[in-house]
């Protein structure tokens, strides 16, 4: 087994990758923004490691009610300048290439699947074996309007599974903080899967040019003071917690087709999604555990808004492919099922379980989340 002295709990950063990158505040078509900022907190994790200089880790207790460092902040810029860089490599071209590429060997090419093994693994193994912990671009995307479904995170390790010709291989995923985690595949299957909760499934992935920078001082400068509202002066607001609890899929006239599905939530202008990268494979009667807390402040007399949308993908595993957007019987807008909830005062706020069942035909979910 393979690895090199790098360590997600030491070297990894203590929070996740819940930047946003504001790209118009202001525009015609409204507020414009991107989510993440994986190759960046890759990169810069990276540059920490060979340096052999500690991280600056702020923790999550340290960043509330943040997520991340703010955008001000001499780490935010660095890591966000590091994401940068990492699409300014001439690798990085293979983020479009290989998403508008086959799965498997056609007229004049390999395919993602055959690229992944014969010409990125030999290098990732060389790397490894050296010493060197390398970034891997993710793939999931099968257009360009899904690029941002590709991700970035640090490999460390390597591995043969026990079957013939398994692979996997030990990384580093910025959305997990702290674990150790694997990507894992065979020739029993196309495609990719990762180890952690929500099992993130990727059609391959190529090792990503990287040059080692050395971080500047001043990354370890002190968050900002959150500025108070002086005693009276607050806005009269109830404090709500939401928790995601887990979704289960329906198919039942379908029961042993499978869909690779993304949920893209939305909770009081908080936004999630799950997985955060990749797809999730699911089938009827799939039940998914999300444990995803969000607090929130509603004003008394305002309400809280939950909505949940489901954006399913072709299928990367399964023999014969076939269309997810079948699978949940969608309209040609190819949008699935959606939930909408709203609590006011009036109904308690909500507070309590809940088990929604999203609109739609054939093929739907439902979203079981509690409200305190």
């Amino acid at each position: 087994m393979p690895k090199t002295l790098f360590s997600p709990a030491k070297h990894g950063f203590h929070f996740a990758n819940y930047f946003e990158n504001v790209i118009l505040e202001d525009s015609p078509f409204g507020r414009i923004a991107t989510r993440g900022r994986c190759g960046g907190m890759a990169f810069t994790a990276l540059d920490h490691f060979h340096a052999g200089l500690p991280l600056p880790n702020f923790t999550p207790e340290q960043l509330r009610p943040a997520t991340v460092p703010p955008d001000a902040h001499p780490l935010s810029k660095y890591i966000y300048k590091r994401q940068l860089d990492s699409f300014f490599m001439l690798s990085a071209f293979k983020y479009i290439t290989w998403s508008l590429s086959p799965d498997d060997a056609g007229f004049l090419v390999k395919g993602v699947a055959r690229w992944t093994r014969e010409d990125e693994f030999p290098k990732l193994r060389a790397s490894i074996d050296a010493g060197k912990p390398v970034t891997i671009g993710l793939i999931a995307a099968r257009d360009l309007a899904g690029l941002q479904q590709n991700h970035q995170v640090v490999a460390f390790g390597y591995d043969t599974a026990p079957r013939k010709d398994g692979i996997i291989v030990h990384i580093y995923d910025v959305n997990v903080p702290g674990k150790a985690l694997t990507l894992s595949s065979d020739t029993f299957r196309n495609g990719w899967i990762t180890d952690s909760a929500s099992q993130e499934s990727w059609r391959g992935w190529f090792v990503q040019d990287y040059a080692p920078n050395h971080p500047p001082p001043g990354l370890s400068e002190p968050l900002p003071r959150t500025t108070r509202a002086l005693p009276g002066k607050q806005p009269r607001a109830n404090q709500l917690t939401l928790v995601l609890n887990r979704v289960t899929f329906h198919n039942p006239e379908e029961p042993e087709m499978f869909a690779e599905v993304v949920l893209d939530f939305e909770i009081e202008g908080q936004r999630w999604r799950f997985p955060q990268k990749g797809a999730r494979r699911v089938k009827h009667g799939a039940q998914v555990k999300l444990g995803r807390k969000f607090d929130v402040s509603v004003p008394k007399d305002g309400a809280l808004n939950l909505r949940a949308q489901l954006s399913p993908s072709v299928s990367t595993t399964d023999t014969p492919k076939f269309d997810a957007f079948e699978f949940f019987n969608l309209d040609n807008d190819r949008k699935a099922g959606t939930v909408q909830a709203v609590f006011t005062a009036a109904d308690g706020w909500g507070k309590g379980a809940h088990a929604v069942r999203s609109t739609g035909d054939i093929g739907s979910y439902t979203l079981e989340f509690t409200l305190s």
